[in-house]
C-alpha cells in the first residue's frame, strides 16, 4: 500500500495554521486578561472614597459589621424595607445591627432643629412630665400644645397631656400619628409637616420652658453617644427675647455639661424663606442673630471662651421659597459685619429639574450645604464642592419620609461618597422623623448603601472635622471621640 504524504505547500499551510491558530488563542487570552483587569481597575475607581485605613482591632469589627448585617438582611426574608420606615419597623429595632448604631460613638449632629430634637416617644414622655403643657383635644387647633404659666387658667379644651391620657381623651397612638410625619397620608407632606412645627411652637417661645425642653434634648442626645450639636434656632421677637431664649438654651447646655463634661452645643440661628411669609419677618430673624452672636457666648471653659451662635442659615421647603440669589445681599453683608460668623445653607433639598440654590450656596460661600440632595444635577459645582472640601449635611430618613427619595438605595449620597464629595450623616427633625436619633440614618446607611467600618468611620470623623466651632474646642471633641470609639470597638469584637 502506497503511504500518503503531504506536499510542501500543504506542510506550509498545517503550520501556518497553526500559528495562526495560536496567535489567535493567545490574543484571545489577552483580550480576556485586559478585560478582567479593565473591570478591576474601572470598579476600583468606583469604590467609596475614604482615608481610613483599618487597624486589626477594626478589621475584626468590621467582619462582625458585616455579620450583623447579613444576619438583618436574611431576619427580612427576601423584604429588606428599603424606604426604612424606621418609626414602624420593629424587626429594625430588635435588630443587633441597630444595637450597633445605637452604641455607635457618632460624634457630632450637624443639622438638627431645635423644635425637633426628640424622637416621638421621648418628646411625648417628656410633655407628659410637664405641669405647665397642655394640649387642645378638641376643634381646629387640636393636638397644639399650650404653655400655661403657674397661676394661670387653662382654656376650655385645653387639658394636661398626663391627664388627657390617663382619662382616654387622647392616646399615645394618635399622638404619634398627629405629631409626626406618620399622619401625612394623602396630604401635601410639607403642609402636614409645617403644621407639626406650628402645634410645638410654644416650645421656643418662653426661656423657662425653653431651657426645660432643651435640657430634656440634650441629656438624651449625651446619653445616646452624640456628644455635639449644632442647632437650628428660629429668634424670634425683640434683641431681649431673643437673648432670653438663647441663654436659656446655652443654660439647659452647661447643665448637661455638667453632667457629661464631654458634651457641647453651638445654635446656628436661621430665617424663614417661604414665599407665604412677611419678608420683613426673616429679616428680624437674621438681625436677631446677629445680636445674639455678639451679646452671648459660651464661658463654660474660662479659658477658651467661645461663640454660642457660630452661624446663619435659612430654612423652609425649598421649592415654594424664594430663591437663594435673592439673599445674596443680605448674606455677604452679615458675613462682611461678622467675619467669624458662618454660613451654612439649606440648599439642593428639592427634585426639580430646575431648583438651583446649590449654585447660589456655593457662590454666596456657603462653609456646609445642608442636604445638597440634587448637587449631582449641577457637575461643576459639585466639582468645586469636593475641590473646596465644603461638607454635605445628609440626612437619609428625612429625605426618605419627605418623599424625596423612596428607595434609599437611590440616594444620591452614594455617588457622592465614591467621588470624594464630603458629606456627614444627620438628623434634621428627629421629633418627626426618627426612632432613635442618628441610629436611624446611620443603620439606613449601613443597609442601604451597604456600607463597612471604614466608611462608618470616615462619617463619624465628618461629623467633628466639618464641625464648625474653634479649633481648640475641635480637637478635645476629637480626642473625646477617639475614646469612645476604642471603647465602642472592645465592646463590639
Amino acid at each position: 500500500m502506497k503511504r500518503r504524504t503531504f506536499g510542501a505547500a500543504a506542510l506550509c499551510v498545517l503550520l501556518l495554521t497553526t500559528v495562526v491558530s495560536g496567535c489567535a488563542q493567545q490574543s484571545a487570552a489577552g483580550k480576556a486578561k485586559d478585560y478582567v483587569q479593565e473591570r478591576a481597575e474601572l470598579a476600583e475607581s468606583n469604590a467609596y472614597k475614604t482615608t481610613v485605613e483599618l487597624t486589626e482591632k477594626e478589621k475584626r469589627v468590621d467582619a462582625r459589621l458585616q455579620a450583623l448585617k447579613a444576619e438583618y438582611l436574611e431576619s427580612c426574608k427576601d423584604n429588606v424595607p428599603y424606604d426604612m420606615p424606621v418609626m414602624t419597623d420593629e424587626n429594625i429595632w430588635n435588630s443587633k445591627l441597630y444595637q450597633f448604631c445605637k452604641e455607635l460613638p457618632k460624634g457630632a449632629d450637624l443639622h438638627v432643629h431645635g423644635l425637633a430634637l426628640l424622637p416621638a416617644a421621648e418628646f411625648m414622655d417628656y410633655v407628659e412630665s410637664r405641669p405647665d403643657l397642655y394640649i387642645v383635644t378638641e376643634g381646629d387647633q387640636k393636638y397644639t400644645l399650650v404653655y400655661h404659666a403657674q397661676g394661670e387658667t387653662p382654656a376650655e379644651g385645653e387639658m394636661l397631656l398626663k391627664d388627657a391620657l390617663s382619662e382616654g381623651v387622647l392616646t399615645r397612638e394618635e399622638l404619634n400619628t398627629n405629631w409626626t410625619l406618620l399622619g401625612a397620608g394623602e396630604e401635601n407632606i410639607w403642609v402636614w409637616f409645617e403644621k407639626l412645627f406650628a402645634r410645638h411652637q410654644c416650645l421656643g417661645s418662653y426661656p423657662e420652658l425653653v431651657q426645660s425642653y432643651y435640657e430634656d434634648a440634650f441629656r438624651y442626645y449625651s446619653q445616646n453617644n452624640t456628644e455635639y450639636l449644632e442647632v437650628r434656632v428660629l429668634l424670634f421677637g425683640s434683641h431681649e427675647d431673643a437673648v432670653a431664649n438663647a441663654e436659656a438654651i446655652r443654660a439647659a447646655y452647661y447643665k448637661v455639661r455638667d453632667e457629661d463634661p464631654a458634651f457641647r452645643v453651638s445654635i446656628v440661628g436661621c430665617g424663614l424663606k417661604s414665599v407665604a411669609l412677611d419678608p420683613a419677618l426673616t429679616d428680624t430673624l437674621m438681625d436677631n442673630a446677629q445680636y445674639v452672636h455678639e451679646q452671648v457666648k459660651d464661658t463654660y471653659d474660662e479659658k477658651n471662651t467661645r461663640d454660642f451662635l457660630i452661624g446663619v442659615d435659612l430654612v423652609n421647603e425649598e421649592d415654594q421659597s424664594t430663591p437663594l440669589e435673592q439673599y445674596a445681599p443680605m448674606l455677604k453683608k452679615i458675613k462682611a459685619d461678622h467675619p467669624d460668623l458662618h454660613i451654612i445653607l439649606h440648599a439642593g433639598e428639592s427634585l426639580f429639574a430646575d431648583s438651583d440654590n446649590v449654585i447660589d450656596a456655593y457662590l454666596i460661600g456657603a462653609e456646609r450645604i445642608g442636604h445638597g440632595l440634587n448637587l449631582y444635577r449641577f457637575p461643576d459645582i459639585e466639582e468645586a464642592v469636593e475641590e473646596d472640601d465644603i461638607c454635605l449635611e445628609v440626612c437619609p430618613i428625612s429625605n426618605q419620609i419627605l418623599r424625596y427619595v423612596a428607595d434609599l438605595r437611590l440616594h444620591p449620597a452614594t455617588e457622592y461618597l465614591k467621588r470624594g464629595v464630603p458629606f456627614a450623616l444627620c438628623s434634621d427633625d428627629p421629633a418627626y422623623e426618627e426612632h432613635t436619633t442618628l441610629a436611624d440614618d446611620h443603620f439606613a446607611a449601613i443597609v442601604c448603601w451597604d456600607l463597612g467600618l471604614a466608611e462608618v468611620k470616615q462619617l463619624c470623623m465628618n461629623a467633628i472635622d466639618y464641625s464648625l466651632t474653634d479649633e481648640a474646642t475641635k480637637k478635645e471633641m476629637k480626642e473625646n471621640w477617639e475614646q469612645s470609639w476604642d471603647t465602642f470597638l472592645e465592646a463590639w469584637l
